[in-house]
């Protein structure tokens, strides 16, 4: 649990890895994937109107655009259809202590996913090719100092968030 007497500022540093191996000068910067919940139109009496409600457990689609400034093997190594996609981005977060200056909180984000499309880029001297991979992902965690802030796991029905499970309740019925 992060304290009160912290300032989150910025990413100090970061790094993206795939199977375990660094992927070095893949791109300046990574969008992390929108993780938004299904939901249905709820009206009837006694509701003024309609309600967009979100069903607990349930995810729209999750993608994760990666950027490479050219194309090299471990972008290649991505489009195989075979096997499942597993990234990591660990990085430093720069945050400031009130109480005596700065400290750093890991972060670490791990994806897992298919490869839903690819985009070579362009050719063009002087400048990077803007190539590009999206992964439809089944899986995301996110996790500061070690606390799980969001874990989704589509295939495996789970769903967490500050370490507590939103799906026990519902795994106990079904």
């Amino acid at each position: 649990m992060i304290s009160n007497n912290y300032i989150p500022e910025k990413i100090n540093d970061a790094n993206i890895y795939l199977a375990g191996d660094k992927m070095i000068g893949t791109t300046a910067e990574l969008e992390l994937p929108e993780v938004k919940m299904k939901t249905g139109t709820v009206e009837g009496m006694g509701i003024s109107g309609e309600i967009d409600s979100p069903t607990i457990g349930q995810f729209e689609s999750m993608e994760q655009t990666i950027n490479f400034n050219t194309l090299y093997s471990s972008a290649m190594d991505m489009l195989s259809p075979l096997k499942t996609v597993e990234l990591t981005i660990r990085a430093a977060q720069q945050v400031y202590d009130k109480e005596g200056g700065y400290t750093f909180k890991g972060l670490r984000v791990v994806e897992r996913g298919r490869v839903k499309n690819f985009k070579p880029g362009k050719v063009k001297k002087s400048e990077t090719m803007d190539a590009s991979i999206t992964i439809e992902l089944t899986y995301i965690l996110i996790e500061v100092d070690g606390s799980v802030m969001l874990e989704v796991d589509k295939l495996n029905g789970v769903y967490k968030t500050n370490d507590t499970d939103m799906l026990a309740e519902v795994r106990g019925m079904t």
